[in-house]
């Protein structure tokens, strides 16, 4: 099956099924991590009771919290390159067919290492524009990383301040 779909300087873009699936198949990464989040040292029976009489729920937003605390440089190196990563892949899946039909433009995304390039520099809020997407779908993925860069780098530096803090006793 076959989705045509307009890009840039009105030229259209035809994209397989497969390639949708393929980029869909990636969702399953969260319920991956989701799976380790709520089978960890923070969701035993004991430190469920423990929430519950504080009146909270150990579930996969407190295991985040609580890996943020105990492994605060672990949990964020892991977090930004599995993101770059998936999305890079993703990236490529999708600006992929727009450089295959163009004759006049040099192939941007033929490789992996641009797509890690141009989500990185998303992701990072730096933003050369040396390297943009070109495709509906592919401009959509730069504007999710931008928004999870903003997460990310805010996460970053509290971690640094809260390294860099003396302690309050």
């Amino acid at each position: 099956m076959y989705i045509p779909m307009k890009s840039k300087k009105d030229r259209e873009v035809i994209y397989l099924l497969s390639e949708f699936l393929v980029a869909f198949m990636w969702i399953r990464i969260y319920f991956l991590v989701r799976s380790v989040f709520n089978y960890s040292i923070y969701t035993d029976a004991y430190s469920m009771k423990l929430c519950k009489s504080y009146g909270f729920s150990a579930n996969v937003g407190f295991t985040f919290k609580c890996h943020i605390v105990t492994n605060p440089g672990w949990t964020v190196i892991i977090l930004f390159s599995s993101t770059i990563i998936i999305l890079s892949y993703i990236l490529r899946i999708f600006e992929m067919p727009y450089f295959r039909m163009a004759e006049d433009e040099w192939g941007q995304f033929d490789d992996y290492f641009m797509s890690i390039w141009c989500i990185t520099i998303t992701l990072t809020t730096v933003g050369y524009g040396d390297l943009v997407p070109s495709t509906k779908p592919g401009q959509y993925i730069a504007i999710i990383t931008a928004l999870w860069g903003a997460f990310l780098i805010s996460l970053l530096v509290t971690i640094v301040q809260n390294v860099f803090q003396p302690d309050q006793k």
